[in-house]
């Protein structure tokens, strides 16, 4: 028997209902009088519908002021959508199931998600709101802050290793301030278990079943705070959140709100009580980054801006969660011409031929470097990719991704010295033109 196509809705604490899809029209609001309700603030009485065209399902926006989104990308146009793919309407997230039907996009349709967009002034206008509102808390670190939102904008996740005092943790809280969005923090320590990152399944006495309750990691922007304390087996349950964006519990899948950002801080691994960060991990994010310490002039202003009270409780947010999905599709819109794909991939395998490094890059870590200068161009507002853009964050991207052999260790003092000398050794004319 042919299954039903349905949307799973995820919504409450641990709830999720399936509505049939049994209509040729189905009208998604908060409005009484639609087909599918969802009784949140930030849906509109009617704000999107799915209609049945033939094999193919259409999703269109109607009046929705908080936006809907496919995943992850902008609703501007009717478009279509297949099995598993995830609906975001407001917060609330929705997955639409048609396992029986594996044609879904008509050849000549027409229809697309991805639809071109041609303006980067709310980019532009993030950017600079975000910036002004995270240096009234985080100060003297302008370029700590731009890469962080670069991170942020090419949805990825960022390591931050540095001594206990600099301003990690500050970092990250101003930044979720600073988004109306669901902020939530892990504090690892040795203790911890995975089911305290991503939850449990328990058992509702009052209605004799199991419910799901779901853990911290449920949340747009998360500060995984000094995730080295915490042990390998705890690590490793980021694992699947991170790079899929989804949890399985006992067998289910659990998918998680987007954006999904997250900000973890670890002390180096000489300090007393860590648990070093396993490869696959550390892979999983696309940036590492060191704060350091400030200058005289920054940390004096530090001490004033904290001599009543903490700034983080002076600054509200200026940006909306949404606002962060509809920059993803601008920076993936970034054009990377074929010299520019050329000079990463000659810099990817220029890591795995040099002879001091244990491994080289992979081509996630290739691909993470062009998302990176995608989103680093943006930033500057620009809409194509120049190399100084891959030169400049090549060492963020790429560091913690190789290792030193142990023989190499007394010629070269770290993967950052054998990055540069690489960089070097691969010169590009022109580097702040376009290619």
């Amino acid at each position: 028997m042919k299954e039903i196509p349905h949307l799973t809705i995820q919504e409450g604490y641990g709830k999720s209902r399936d509505c049939l899809m049994t209509k040729s029209v189905t009208v998604i609001g908060s409005g009484d009088e639609c087909d599918i309700i969802i009784k949140k603030s930030d849906v509109s009485s009617r704000h999107a519908q799915i209609r049945q065209d033939g094999d193919s399902f259409i999703i269109e926006e109607l009046a929705g002021a908080e936006g809907t989104f496919v995943n992850s990308t902008p609703v501007s146009e009717p478009c279509s959508i297949k099995h598993l793919d995830v609906i975001q309407i407001g917060s609330s997230m929705l997955v639409f199931n048609d396992p029986d039907n594996l044609v879904r996009i008509p050849a000549d349709s027409g229809l697309d998600c991805a639809d071109e967009i041609s303006s980067f002034s709310l980019l532009k206008n993030v950017i600079k709101l975000l910036e002004e509102n995270i240096s009234k808390v985080f100060k003297g670190k302008p370029d700590v802050i731009r890469n962080v939102l670069v991170c942020m904008l090419a949805d990825g996740h960022v390591l931050i290793e540095d001594s206990p005092g600099v301003g990690k943790s500050v970092l990250a809280q101003a930044l979720a301030k600073s988004i109306q969005a669901n902020y939530k923090r892990i504090q690892f320590t040795p203790d911890m278990m995975p089911s305290d990152i991503t939850g449990m399944n328990i058992f509702d006495e009052s209605n004799k079943e199991f419910r799901f309750v779901p853990g911290p990691i449920f949340g747009n922007i998360i500060l995984a705070d000094e995730i080295n304390r915490t042990t390998p087996r705890t690590q490793s349950s980021l694992l699947e959140c991170m790079s899929e964006s989804v949890i399985t519990i006992d067998g289910r899948q659990h998918v998680l709100p987007k954006p999904f950002f997250v900000i973890a801080t670890q002390n180096p691994d000489d300090y007393h009580g860590t648990y070093p960060l396993p490869e696959p991990q550390l892979d999983r994010f696309l940036m590492k980054l060191s704060i350091g310490y400030p200058a005289a002039d920054a940390e004096k202003d530090i001490l004033s801006s904290q001599a009543e009270s903490h700034p983080l409780n002076r600054i509200s947010y200026v940006i909306k969660a949404n606002d962060v999905l509809r920059c993803h599709a601008l920076v993936r819109k970034v054009h990377v011409s074929e010299k520019i794909k050329d000079y990463i991939v000659t810099l990817a395998n220029a890591t795995r031929e040099h002879p001091a490094l244990l491994n080289g890059c992979s081509p996630r870590a290739a691909l993470a470097l062009m998302r990176v200068g995608q989103s680093v161009a943006a930033y500057y507002g620009r809409d194509y990719v120049i190399p100084k853009d891959i030169r400049d964050m090549a060492p963020a991207v790429l560091s913690h991704r190789l290792r030193l052999k142990l023989r190499s260790r007394g010629e070269w003092k770290s993967v950052e010295a054998v990055l540069k000398s690489i960089l070097e050794d691969i010169p590009v004319s022109g580097e702040e033109e376009k290619l």
